[in-house]
């Protein structure tokens, strides 16, 4: 059966200052805005090259919006964060985690000022089993906490695994965080938060298993996220224009509610974006046998406006998708792993000498202006432009 592997990007530092390893503060001069997105933002992925690779594994990877820093989890004991320099391609600063926590879902926010982290307790507090869940975020400029909150006490079962996710809005201003415990279970739904000011502005009605990505709109009026619910893939999209004052955010509403009929059946929805133009919503949808498509929805509607036939081979799986939408990175262990492009429908090639080991597991991520690629493998990272 075909693997979906849908990707996240997220990554982020967390800590209290009691038990931070504490980096030096980066400099205003090191924070970058992140570049203007337009629709001639894809590139031509057909002579890709090696730019460097790091000596680390990651679970959760994250490009800087300048695209000349990436930021890791450190692997698998969840008890760091690194900030590598690709320019040169040494470590820049270490984050850990506090004593009893490990990182859960992190990011960077999208002019570099800030990054946030869920950390979820390693002991257990009561039975069934129940672990602390913090919020906090941190002022890159300054180094210091800009503010930490605790969420809640969630029930997670001991011997199952859940996940979090956390997105910075394009604006920077909101944080959306997610938290998924155990299998068959209705969660409470996404957390919006305000990110300077470090207050709760909304949690959306949606109830949901598990949230499989998590998105805003370029001009952060739209979240969006996809989920499993009663065996059906959904793509809900919130319209996050409404007012907000002191008590939580009013008028802030459920716009549309998308899934992806084939037939009789129901496609899984494996990742999504906003279009550029901020008009539709974008998914790749499989329809759990042979065939991968691209869905098109329209914002203001709901409307399906499209779709479309995507030429990967059955055993294939999709990897990673560029902001723009119309490259994505897929591949499986019959026909290896390749860089497709949505407008010429061209099969590209990896780097030659670039293998990517068939039996392992990947995690690939462009970076925002869609120029690089980072790619997790065999205790190593990739950075291919």
């Amino acid at each position: 059966m075909k693997s979906i592997l849908a990707l996240a990007l997220m990554s982020g530092f967390v800590s209290n200052a009691g038990a931070l390893l504490l980096p030096k503060a980066i400099a205003a001069s090191e924070i970058t805005q992140v570049p203007a997105l337009t629709d001639t933002l894809t590139k031509p992925w057909n002579r890709p090259t090696v730019r460097l690779t790091l000596p680390t594994s990651a679970n959760q990877i994250q490009f800087s919006g300048d695209g000349n820093t990436l930021l890791t989890d450190g692997g698998q004991d969840g008890k760091t964060i690194n900030l590598w320099n690709l320019t040169t391609g040494k470590k820049q600063s270490t984050f850990s985690a506090k004593a009893g926590f490990v990182f859960c879902g992190a990011a960077l926010s999208a002019d570099g000022q800030f990054a946030a982290a869920l950390l979820t307790s390693t002991e257990a507090t009561a039975s069934p089993t129940k672990r602390k869940i913090e919020l906090q975020v941190w002022n890159l400029k300054t180094g210091k906490t800009q503010w930490n909150v605790p969420v809640q006490d969630h029930t997670i079962q001991s011997e199952q695994p859940f996940s979090c996710q956390v997105e910075f809005s394009p604006n920077s201003r909101l944080l959306a965080t997610s938290i998924d415990g155990a299998a068959n279970k209705s969660q409470a739904g996404v957390r919006i938060w305000n990110v300077p000011q470090g207050t709760l502005q909304q949690v959306t009605r949606s109830t949901m298993t598990a949230i499989a990505h998590l998105s805003f709109s370029q001009d952060s009026s739209f979240l969006g996220y996809t989920f499993e619910m009663n065996n059906k893939s959904q793509l809900h999209l919130w319209n996050l224009r409404g007012s907000c004052g002191v008590a939580l955010c009013a008028n802030r509403t459920l716009k549309a509610n998308l899934s992806a009929p084939r037939d009789k059946y129901f496609g899984t929805i494996a990742n999504f974006r906003f279009d550029l133009n901020q008009q539709d919503a974008i998914a790749y949808v499989w329809d759990g046998e042979l065939i991968s498509y691209l869905y098109r929805w329209q914002i203001k509607t709901g409307k399906l406006v499209g779709t479309r036939e995507l030429p990967l081979d059955r055993q294939d799986g999709l990897l990673a998708v560029s902001l723009d939408g119309q490259t994505y990175v897929y591949g499986g262990q019959v026909t290896g792993y390749h860089i497709g492009d949505l407008q010429t429908r061209q099969s590209l090639n990896f780097p030659q000498g670039l293998s990517l080991p068939m039996d392992q597991q990947k995690k690939v991520v462009f970076s925002p202006d869609g120029q690089q690629i980072a790619i997790s493998y065999n205790e190593t990272i990739t950075i291919l432009r």
